[in-house]
């Protein structure tokens, strides 16, 4: 016996409806986020699975607290793309009204009716979640300081461009040094040279680089009112400040990161892969693999997940390719740059990347291109359990060139 479970989750509660497989509700319920009401409901989701009844669920979020609440009571979870949901709806109410219930009552419904063309939740580890945590936390702090950094960029154009032309990087140690000491155009107005030096030689810069920053920084430049003065260099500090805070944040989860990865049973396969041997783009690459058995149903799968491979809308003689929007963005992000890296490290991605060129393809296209043959190579490895080999690699080219060699 199977029952269906739709579940519409808020800030406060989990508005829950479950059915039976003629599609009759049988149960109804609000579930606070609270102990007591968490408690109670697990009570009920064990008592019917005592009794033999299979339970599926199905929600929105593919992550979260009662994806795992439901998980640990032995649900088998159905994330449902938002999109998805809100073309279900209108089959059941094509007014377009919603509620919380209704909601539920379409999860719940949908659920029931196309159970066996779903995938439900394969589930990681509990050390691969926690790496998938920290190293989408430690991608979104990266995305917070470039905003900061561009908010500092801009402010600085609006009334002192000195240091953008001085410092290619405001992130520097030195760079940021400056912009305490130095914060207005008229504090480096007749700036002598011993000043700049010993200051540049704190800094571990040569003479010779301390001179041609020292140039730049005495040549003439353009009069800005007194008052935006004051407002912009307040904000500028205040800027610093974040980003001094930032920059230490991903400090620590650069090294946290590094520590949880070191200790991984994904580890010792995943860093046989020729690049990125330190740094966050490998664990946050592994970490969206996984290591879920049966997560992925072949090869082609993790490509349309990691965005690499367009998809095709065919209607009659009608053919149309498009980019594929819909996919894993983490997993996109780093295997773009972990083929963007392999560029300088593996002789086959060099050559690939190098063709896909010469047939017309834009820089970004070739690199998916080679991104979705690293991705190839990783379903097997995640597969088989065994790590990679630049050899054996280039020999299955060479094997493979030998048997078609016009496509070669």
């Amino acid at each position: 016996m199977r029952w269906f479970m739709g579940l519409d989750e808020s800030d406060s509660s989990c508005t829950v409806l479950v059915f039976d497989e003629a599609g009759a509700e049988v149960y109804r319920r609000d579930v606070q986020h609270t102990a007591d009401s968490l408690s109670e409901f697990g009570g009920w989701v064990n008592g019917r699975v005592a009794e033999g009844v299979e339970l599926l669920a199905a929600l929105e979020r593919p992550h979260g607290r009662i994806v795992d609440f439901l998980l640990d009571h032995g649900v088998q979870v159905y994330p449902i793309n938002p999109r998805s949901l809100d073309r279900a709806r209108d089959r059941y109410r094509p007014n377009g009204a919603n509620d919380d219930w209704f909601d539920a009552f379409v999860l719940g419904n949908s659920l029931r009716v196309d159970h066996m063309h779903l995938r439900a939740l394969q589930p990681d580890s509990d050390e691969v979640t926690e790496l998938r945590m920290l190293t989408r936390d430690r991608l979104r702090l990266s995305q917070q300081r470039t905003r900061c950094l561009n908010r500092l960029t801009q402010t600085f154009k609006e009334y002192y461009r000195r240091p953008l032309e001085v410092f290619p990087k405001l992130t520097t140690e030195i760079a940021q040094d400056f912009l305490h000491r130095f914060p207005t155009p008229d504090s480096i107005q007749g700036l002598k040279w011993k000043t700049w030096l010993t200051f540049a030689r704190k800094h571990h810069r040569s003479e010779a680089q301390a001179r041609a920053m020292h140039k730049k920084l005495i040549a003439d430049q353009v009069p800005v009112k007194a008052h935006i003065v004051r407002v912009k260099s307040r904000l500028m500090l205040h800027l610093v400040q974040e980003l001094a805070v930032m920059n230490e944040a991903l400090k620590d989860y650069d090294q946290e990161i590094e520590h949880h990865f070191s200790t991984s049973p994904l580890v010792g396969i995943a860093r046989s892969l020729p690049v990125c041997k330190t740094g966050t783009i490998l664990p946050m690459l592994w970490a969206q693999i996984g290591d879920a058995e049966g997560r992925w149903e072949s090869f082609r799968h993790l490509q349309a997940q990691g965005g690499t491979t367009p998809y095709t809308n065919r209607s009659g003689k009608f053919q149309t390719v498009h980019f594929r929007y819909g996919c894993n963005k983490v997993l996109r992000y780093a295997i773009h740059w972990f083929s963007i890296h392999s560029l300088q490290k593996s002789e086959w991605a060099k050559a690939y990347f190098d063709k896909q060129i010469a047939l017309g393809n834009r820089y970004n296209q070739a690199i998916r291109a080679l991104s979705a043959k690293w991705l190839k190579i990783m379903f097997a490895m995640w597969r088989d359990q065994t790590p990679y080999s630049e050899d054996r690699h280039l020999a299955n080219i060479a094997r493979h060139n030998l048997k078609h060699p016009v496509s070669a």
